[in-house]
């Protein structure tokens, strides 16, 4: 990874509302959602996963419309040289067929369930942090004083083979 990348990397995480417009009636959520939407773009961008399907690369969200509406964007983009996919999931047993799979706060009681749909499969569960502890989370998104952050587990990404670049681990709050 050059210098270069990782100079756009954080560009786009500093202007993700720029870079993502989302079409949400709520403008502070549209620009929330938009600027998640640039970290997992970014996400993807330094991550190295084991394998991946010759024909797509799949995003999920799974209970977030916003997001979802704000990764709408990336429709004609490439992620590793595959076209990205944007997929809304409904349930567990979907996500086997993600790369990333965000995880919105109305479905945070599922992500014991999805694990467990997952197993050792390679994707990035990403979810939004609440209250509630979530082990089973690669990343978790942190909203303090109207910043966005990102904590990584690299126990559960080893567990599905996935590993990070070194410019990532840097940017995220904790590594554990």
């Amino acid at each position: 990874m050059n210098s270069r990348s990782f100079t756009r990397f954080i560009a786009l995480l500093l202007a993700g509302c720029v870079t993502f417009p989302a079409q949400a009636d709520d403008p502070v959520m549209a620009e929330k959602s938009s600027v998640q939407a640039a970290f997992l773009y970014n996400f993807a961008l330094f991550t190295e996963w084991p394998s991946l399907p010759e024909n797509a690369f799949s995003f999920c969200v799974l209970a977030d419309d916003h997001l979802l509406e704000a990764l709408a964007s990336l429709k004609n983009k490439q992620m590793k040289d595959r076209p990205i996919l944007i997929r809304r999931i409904e349930s567990s047993n979907q996500a086997r067929n993600c790369q990333i799979l965000f995880v919105g706060a109305s479905a945070h009681q599922s992500v014991k369930d999805i694990a467990a749909q997952i197993g050792t499969d390679p994707v990035l569960l990403v979810a939004d942090e609440d209250s509630a502890a979530m082990p089973e989370v690669v990343i978790l998104l942190r909203e303090q004083q109207n910043r966005i952050s990102f904590k990584i587990n690299r126990t559960e990404a080893s567990k599905r083979s996935m590993t990070f670049s070194s410019k990532l681990l840097r940017l995220a709050t904790q590594v554990y």
